[in-house]
């Protein structure tokens, strides 16, 4: 009964608090539904950009899977789809966290402590950020793959034969695919150390590198895919280490999370002496890795939260408890009475917080004005400006999604998919106003722009001859060719209830026209 309980309430638990932590869409979001939508509506992945008027090489589109699961859920289930879409992705990769954690073994405590696993679901929320990405289906396969070969380890049984035919389903569905071969790398490594058979871990190995070619690409796919993983991104803030200057504020909780396990670890190994003989090898080669791609890349955090709170469950509660121990009465009975009282508080507490988000009728996202360029996409939309829009990359998605096909987009978030990495150098020396800052514009041909104030070339443009400033608000500001010029403009409606309403439709239009 305890078993279930725990169950239901983990997955009360991801759908009530992962689902509401951010209701700001991704940024990323848009492009992936309008990829979907191409997908299911033309029973073809695309392998050619068609929303962009910046040069292209040959779309190789690594979250294709995705995408259409984004576009079913939207289609079908509307905007609370996609909401419980990431709940129900965050439950199961916490369940297979917590079947891992079981096979295991543990020593020290029963593998049902909820707050445990809760406490991961809050440090990752943040690093997950918005309603919904395409790495929560990596981290799902991710804890799957890491739960059958512990399951392998500790059952020698037939399971690994599974993970070939599971890397078929990933490597469609998201390009983190190639941390899974990692995982197996480790694994090989790390029995290998361990003095184990490492034969079949190969095998399977190979098998998953042969499941990379079942793809709508072949094997320029595969080439990609590596390219990709080892590309530099300097420019784009997700890539950047957490403890970066653009990032010393931020993922507070991985920094506390991740002190707290080094803490354990060191503790924990001085507390039992343990020598190199004693260590295992292949737990610690996967730990030491997964430390390092997260102190280097903000985006790899959900690997250690997951991987380090998975294996070092009885490291934790083995000090834990010899903490608590020391606290305990000696009646035997009122300690059972108190551990049922805490189990009793803690999943009605967790029920609680969860439930009602749940039980919202009214399950919608916002596009704050601080995070998306509503109204001048708006602007743009109701005034029938049509043609190349120059915006900044992280607009991109959304303003394809909301203008196409009338307008076409510089470039999105999709960088080495589809574009050059050149490009987004141009970008950035556009808005920064560096080296040769007016080539993008100069080489494409641009029809109207939407320029973020906050960038050093706003000035410039607004005092540029061949621009003119159309509208502007808080954020933001639209410039079109001062021959394009027009007597009269609509102004977007100031409502923010109209822009959440119909945040996923494309084709509707203000009621409340104003002249500029």
């Amino acid at each position: 009964m305890h078993k279930i309980l725990f169950i239901l309430t983990i997955i009360i638990f991801c759908i009530g608090f992962c689902c509401f932590s951010s209701l700001i869409p991704d940024i990323d979001l848009w492009a992936r539904l309008l990829a979907g939508e191409y997908i299911v509506e033309n029973f073809t992945v695309p392998k050619h950009d068609f929303w962009s008027y910046t040069p292209t090489h040959l779309w190789y589109d690594h979250e294709w899977g995705a995408s259409v699961f984004f576009y079913l859920a939207l289609k079908y289930f509307g905007t609370g789809g996609l909401i419980i879409l990431k709940g129900i992705l965050c439950a199961f990769t916490i369940f297979f966290c917590y079947k891992t954690v079981e096979i295991r073994k543990p020593k020290s405590t029963i593998p049902y402590n909820i707050l445990y696993y809760a406490f991961m679901c809050w440090v990752v929320s943040v690093s997950l950020g918005a309603v919904i990405r395409c790495l929560l289906f990596t981290c799902l396969f991710f804890a799957i793959f890491l739960y059958i070969l512990e399951r392998y380890r500790y059952k020698q049984d037939k399971c690994l034969i599974w993970l070939p035919f599971l890397m078929i389903l990933w490597c469609n569905i998201h390009g983190g695919c190639i941390s899974g071969l990692g995982l197996l790398v480790i694994y090989i490594i790390g029995e290998f150390l361990n003095k184990k058979p490492v034969k079949t871990y190969i095998w399977v190995l190979l098998g998953c590198l042969a499941a990379f070619f079942i793809n709508p690409y072949g094997f320029e796919y595969v080439k990609f895919l590596f390219y990709a993983a080892l590309m530099n991104r300097e420019y784009i803030k997700e890539w950047a280490s957490p403890f970066s200057a653009v990032n010393l504020n931020s993922f507070i909780r991985f920094k506390f999370y991740l002190l707290i396990m080094l803490f354990i670890q060191l503790l924990y190994w001085r507390k039992n002496k343990i020598s190199y003989e004693k260590i295992d090898k292949t737990k610690f080669l996967l730990i030491l890795l997964v430390i390092y791609l997260s102190i280097r890349y903000s985006r790899h955090i959900t690997f250690f939260v997951f991987t380090a709170g998975t294996l070092l469950y009885d490291e934790f509660y083995f000090l834990f408890n010899s903490l608590i121990n020391k606290f305990k009465f000696s009646n035997e009975e009122i300690n059972k009475t108190l551990c049922l009282f805490k189990e009793v508080f803690v999943y009605i507490f967790l029920i609680m917080i969860s439930a009602p988000s749940m039980l919202k009728e009214n399950k919608q996202l916002d596009i704050t004005q601080t995070e998306y360029p509503r109204f001048a996409v708006e602007f743009i939309k109701i005034n029938n400006i049509n043609g190349n829009l120059f915006v900044n990359f992280d607009w991109g998605s959304y303003s394809a999604y909301k203008l196409y096909p009338n307008n076409l987009v510089v470039m999105d978030g999709r960088y080495e998919e589809v574009y050059s990495p050149d490009l987004l150098i141009q970008l950035k020396d556009f808005h920064l106003l560096q080296n040769d800052w007016y080539k993008i514009i100069r080489d494409y041909k641009t029809d109207v722009m939407i320029i973020e104030k906050k960038y050093p070339v706003y000035e410039k443009i607004s005092a540029h001859p061949d621009w003119v400033k159309i509208f502007e608000n808080n954020l933001s500001a639209v410039f079109v060719p001062a021959k394009n010029l027009k007597d009269k403009y609509l102004y977007p409606t100031p409502n923010d209830e109209y822009y959440i309403e119909n945040i996923f439709k494309k084709d509707i239009k203000t009621k409340l026209p104003k002249k500029l």
